[in-house]
């Protein structure tokens, strides 16, 4: 019983879990199967079988109580139920999810990662890691305690409360971020403006000051100022937060959503800049092939453009034109700067239009050049 509850008061230590005797004993004073490795704790995937998870979108798994568990699965947000019996692990198939549709390979790996959930028989945790293994013992899923802390950390708004019962996306054309800085502040672009504010939390509340702007007014696109007015008032009524991966959540104190968040790739965008201005060259010049040039000569066009050098802004990238070739720290034609990797493309790939179109609507990437090899 002694090595019991020195084991329990370890797993409180490292998962920052509040455990009273009761939680670590059985009533009757003997060793009784307990939940506690696994009760607020959240996970990343890394895994499944033996096939590391791609980059792309964070697959998660949280145990919020000592039956409900959650997360996101690449594709959809799901929630369902769990038992445990010692080392043992049952999580039954039916489970509540969002109907999006995703494209392949996300919803294949979805598919599989929530079929792998049910077939989970026991568990192992080892340090920050979590394995789930079938009847027979085998590996089916591996997990890496994701990271609880908020300081520090940098986001994109993907929406927000408008203050009418609704979450809605942010404008085609506009970034908001959100930047909670280690001494107390939030800072970010609110759409137009620059703001600060102050921010604090305990356990899963969080406080969040009434924001102070810069007085700029922005015309385009249309609505950006109320878009901006409502996101702050938004952010203002955050009462607690969840993280999901790369998701953050803020919740109002009656649980409805105030503001939704991806991590950022930590580069803002270019101010005054908008998708379609940052193309530099005339798709109309392209035929559906994507080539140029007279009948008996015609080639791609080759182009260019800067993103930061951060391995989340290399994955979008490549997640949209597969032609991505880095060119390291060099400035190219574009003008890159020392903190910045030239990245080169061609036009000589299905849909090229929609893949440059898509480029140019990422906030980081200022513009995208014709490159010119002579």
């Amino acid at each position: 019983m002694r090595n019991m509850f020195k084991q329990c008061v370890v797993l409180a230590i490292v998962w920052g879990i509040s455990l009273g005797l009761a939680g670590c004993l059985g009533t009757d004073g003997d060793e009784s199967s307990s939940t506690v490795p696994l009760i607020g704790t959240s996970w990343t995937l890394v895994s499944l079988g033996e096939r590391e998870v791609p980059d792309g979108p964070a697959v998660t798994l949280r145990f919020e109580t000592e039956v409900k568990l959650g997360g996101f699965d690449g594709c959809n947000s799901y929630r369902g139920a769990f038992s445990v019996d010692g080392s043992t692990l049952n999580i039954p198939g039916e489970m509540a999810a969002t109907r999006a549709a995703c494209p392949e390979p996300i919803a294949g790996q979805a598919r599989a990662y929530v079929e792998a959930l049910a077939r989970a028989a026991s568990f192992a945790i080892e340090g920050d890691r979590l394995q789930l293994q079938d009847g027979s013992g085998r590996a089916i899923a591996a997990f890496k305690a994701a990271s609880l802390t908020l300081a520090g950390t940098a986001w994109e708004v993907v929406g927000y409360n408008n203050g009418k019962q609704a979450v809605i996306s942010v404008l085609r054309g506009t970034h908001i971020t959100a930047r909670f800085e280690e001494d107390g502040r939030v800072t970010g672009s609110a759409g137009c403006n620059r703001y600060f504010t102050s921010w604090e939390t305990a356990a899963e509340s969080i406080s969040i000051g009434m924001p102070a702007t810069t007085r700029m007014a922005c015309a385009e696109p249309d609505g950006v100022m109320e878009q901006e007015a409502r996101y702050l008032e938004a952010l203002h009524t955050a009462a607690s937060f969840r993280f999901d991966g790369d998701r953050l959540v803020l919740r109002t104190a009656e649980g409805a959503i105030a503001v939704s968040l991806a991590r950022d790739a930590g580069v803002p965008p270019v101010p005054g800049s908008s998708p379609e201005a940052r193309l530099r060259f005339d798709l109309n010049r392209l035929d559906a092939a994507g080539l140029q040039g007279p009948p008996d000569g015609l080639r791609a066009l080759h182009y260019e453009y800067c993103i930061p050098d951060h391995p989340e802004a290399i994955a979008a990238v490549r997640a949209i034109d597969p032609t991505l070739q880095i060119q390291g720290h060099s400035p190219g034609r574009v003008g890159c700067g020392a903190d910045a990797l030239l990245s080169l493309g061609h036009t000589h790939q299905p849909d090229h239009g929609a893949v440059l179109v898509r480029l140019a609507q990422i906030p980081f990437i200022a513009e995208i050049r014709e490159a010119d090899f002579e």
